[in-house]
């Protein structure tokens, strides 16, 4: 079971007291907003003993607010009575541990900043829910906490649970009540941010699809399904990972149909009017992405589909799918079904012949007879003679033999991970160039 931990750093201030709200809660009147937080987050979901509170103490926060009597009068120079953090927090009766990082540096350059972030880093366990504070301390702390929640996110699998302060300052001063105000709409919109950038960067659909499916989830559950707005962004995160699945794994005759290009168009087109904030530029950029494929069936598809490999790093999926694609080009335009594994074959074979300038040698022709008058139709194609077109199909295998046999080949140098890069490019930009304005739809 994931442990819940609390965090909130105490100033060294004389706190007022006042009634903490947050929806239908409300606080008694306490000087301490930790103590309201921690009763508001105990409403949602109850503490145990296997929680945690780790209140982060400067000297003079111990001093002045988590010891009893810590202020003085500063005009008569009395001890003000009064109970520390320490004493509310025990007499809560809460079942979760009280533990005080303490002797705390206040922050005031780099290294001090570090040695905070490191010494609260250290406290957190793999897997932790963690629930933050912000309403006291220094003004770095809002961004320690956002930095520190995500980079125990990656290293520590933490989920940040609750971010929020007490707005004390702006409290309505006739009831005395102040507002616990929710704060992960910044977290929230970070966790957005990093699956976009990962998506539109690399390629990488999954963090964009999870953080998707913990929105749409929730809002099917209680809609019992009829909410709109969420049943949109699920077709879309699902139309979305299998178009990008189709590109991972090489699935040309998806590809080359639009199968799932067409479900993806029209899942944007159902999301754009309903989509959340943070999504908006995210959905604009995989539609520009897309705008160049046919949600029908159109040999192009694949060419479109190998720059878009070779944009997001997918360098061996790229060089597959392109040559494929160039046979399945071929192989339409001599009426050759593009899944008819024989009449590819009689593809590839062309490419061999012309590159070994075998076209008048057909005894060292690697086909059976009867193919032979298919082969001669294919090789009479003076798109397929351009010498430009066959040598760089004969590039692109070498390319592809070498990545796929991971460089160990006795007869041939492995080549660099920067040439191969450099190959796919000029190989997809020399075909983009000559052969789809060649397709004949």
């Amino acid at each position: 079971m994931s442990r819940k931990v609390f965090i909130s750093f105490l100033g060294y201030s004389k706190y007022s007291p006042c009634f903490y709200c947050k929806d239908s809660y409300k606080s008694q009147c306490v000087s301490y907003i930790q103590e309201a937080t921690i009763e508001y987050i105990n409403t949602l979901s109850q503490w145990t003993d296997n929680d945690v509170a780790l209140i982060l103490l400067t000297k003079g926060a111990e001093m002045k607010n988590w010891v009893d009597n810590g202020h003085v009068d500063f005009r008569t120079k009395e001890t003000i009575a009064g109970e520390g953090l320490q004493s509310r927090l025990k007499g809560m009766g809460l079942p979760l541990r009280i533990k005080p990082i303490k002797e705390l540096p206040d922050g005031n350059n780099e290294n001090e900043i570090w040695e905070i972030f490191s010494r609260v880093y250290e406290e957190l366990l793999d897997g932790d829910e963690v629930y933050f504070d912000l309403t006291h301390g220094f003004r770095y702390l809002p961004m320690l906490a956002l930095v520190l929640g995500n980079y125990a996110k990656f290293l520590k699998r933490i989920t940040v649970r609750h971010l929020s302060y007490g707005n004390f300052e702006g409290r309505n001063t006739d009831t005395n009540e102040a507002q616990i105000i929710d704060l992960m709409p910044l977290t929230n919109l970070q966790d957005w941010t990093f699956a976009a950038a990962s998506f539109l960067e690399n390629g990488n659909v999954s963090p964009l699809a999870k953080l998707s499916e913990s929105t749409y989830l929730p809002l099917l559950k209680a809609s019992k399904g009829h909410d709109e707005s969420a049943k949109a962004l699920r077709n879309f995160t699902e139309s979305l990972k299998e178009c990008v699945e189709d590109f991972q794994t090489c699935r040309g005759l998806n590809i080359e149909r639009g199968k799932n290009i067409n479900s993806l168009k029209d899942s944007i087109k159902q999301v754009e009017e309903n989509v959340i904030i943070p999504l908006k530029p995210v959905v604009k950029q995989i539609d520009s992405a897309i705008e160049p494929f046919d949600p029908k069936e159109n040999i192009d598809n694949g060419f479109h589909a190998a720059q878009w490999c070779l944009d997001n790093g997918l360098y061996q999926q790229a060089a597959t799918i392109l040559q494929e694609n160039v046979v399945s080009f071929f192989s339409d335009r001599h009426d050759i079904a593009i899944d008819d594994e024989k009449g590819r074959h009689l593809i590839n074979s062309a490419f061999a012949i012309l590159f070994n300038n075998l076209q008048e040698d057909e005894e060292e022709w690697q086909v059976a007879d009867e193919d032979k008058d298919k082969i001669r139709e294919i090789l009479s194609d003076e798109l397929i003679r351009n010498k430009d077109v066959f040598n760089t199909f004969n590039n692109l295998s070498e390319v592809r033999n070498d990545i796929n046999h991971s460089g160990m080949r006795s007869t041939r140098l492995p080549l660099s991970a920067k040439k191969i890069r450099s190959n796919i490019d000029k190989c997809v930009t020399l075909f983009n160039s000559l052969l789809i304005s060649n397709y004949v739809h």
